[in-house]
């Protein structure tokens, strides 16, 4: 698993936009495939590398999943919350308000949730998820 994590990290560090693929599977550089007159696809590398770790058993874009990842992380780390909530508010930053809508726009675009149903899932107020798409 740590293997794949390292893997997926390089795919896309190492990646600027799309991959090209030829009919077989292969990567193929773009232009070797031009002068060649080989056929390709593009592929989005991140498409490529959720599928690679959906296969593995971690749904990274399931809001839900990441919550209960990250408190078994924090509960590792002896950070986590005790099971009784103490009703503690979440505060999110910027960067994490803006994944969460990049990631409620490809929900949408798939027509699987509703808003109401996407913010509960996360943990955050449907009001408050509505401000967040109005900013």
């Amino acid at each position: 698993m740590k293997d794949l994590i390292k893997e997926s990290i390089s795919d896309l560090k190492k990646s600027e936009g799309f991959v090209y693929v030829t009919a077989d599977g292969d990567k193929i550089d773009l232009h070797e495939a031009a002068s060649k007159g080989i056929a390709v696809t593009p592929v989005d590398p991140k498409t490529e590398v959720i599928k690679k770790l959906e296969a593995a058993g971690l749904f990274l874009m399931d809001g839900k999943f990441l919550n209960d990842l990250n408190e078994l992380i924090s509960l590792i780390n002896g950070s986590g919350a005790s099971k009784v909530k103490t009703g503690k508010r979440r505060t999110f930053t910027d960067a994490e308000k803006s994944k969460i809508v990049e990631e409620w726009k490809k929900v949408e675009a798939a027509g699987k949730k509703t808003k109401a149903a996407f913010a509960r899932e996360i943990g955050v107020g449907y009001q408050t998820f509505i401000n967040w798409l109005r900013n």
